[in-house]
């Protein structure tokens, strides 16, 4: 909503590239998830060098589209974005233990 209320400063198409790459990433995950079973552990496991990435890529897509807009309000609602999101999703993965 927030894009579609305030007015872009100048647009910096370079904030573009990796925008579209974490959004790729998380449709991938999205992919891994569906195609791999739907096992909910595969929600949180690590991609690469990046923890929860299901939760991680969503934040970098949202501050690199207030980059690219060049637009605080968007910075501002990923800052509460990543605030909430990030945690939950760190305290819901799996620790690694057997659960019955």
């Amino acid at each position: 909503m927030v894009p579609a209320i305030t007015a872009p400063g100048v647009v910096l198409w370079e904030w573009a590239i990796p925008a579209l790459v974490a959004l790729a990433g998380y449709y991938a995950m999205w992919g891994r998830y569906l195609f791999g079973g739907r096992d909910g552990t595969l929600l949180y496991q690590r991609w690469w060098w990046v923890p929860i990435p299901m939760a991680v890529l969503p934040v970098v897509v949202f501050f690199c589209a207030a980059a690219w807009l060049s637009n605080p309000w968007i910075a501002v609602a990923a800052a509460v974005l990543a605030a909430g999101h990030l945690p939950v999703s760190a305290m819901a993965a799996p620790s690694g233990r057997t659960r019955r």
